[in-house]
């Protein structure tokens, strides 16, 4: 019932705002489009830059965690563990892996 009470009024909303015809002279009509496309353009540049460092993090999780199994490995003589990983992981960089 929400949902459809949602809707009437979304449905509402946009007619009324459809109706009423544009009020904007040629300028601001521009300089809104210079707006929204730097706003976006900016956007765009933040949310690039949060995937690759993202990324790198995840990069240097993986290539800690192969070094920590080839060492591992090494030394006892068998593959640790996750949780193992985990725990050296932790204690070492004092953060938990994601």
């Amino acid at each position: 019932m929400k949902q459809r009470v949602m809707a009437a009024a979304l449905a509402a909303a946009l007619s009324v705002g459809m109706a009423a015809p544009a009020l904007a002279d040629g300028a601001a009509s521009t300089r809104n489009i210079i707006l929204l496309g730097t706003a976006a353009g900016i956007l765009v540049t933040n949310y690039n830059h949060k995937v690759r460092e993202k990324r790198a993090q995840q990069q240097e999780v993986t290539r800690r965690q192969e070094a920590y199994r080839d060492w591992f490995y090494h030394k006892y003589g068998y593959y640790p563990t996750y949780d193992q990983f985990k725990q050296w992981y932790l204690q070492t960089y004092g953060v938990n892996p994601e």
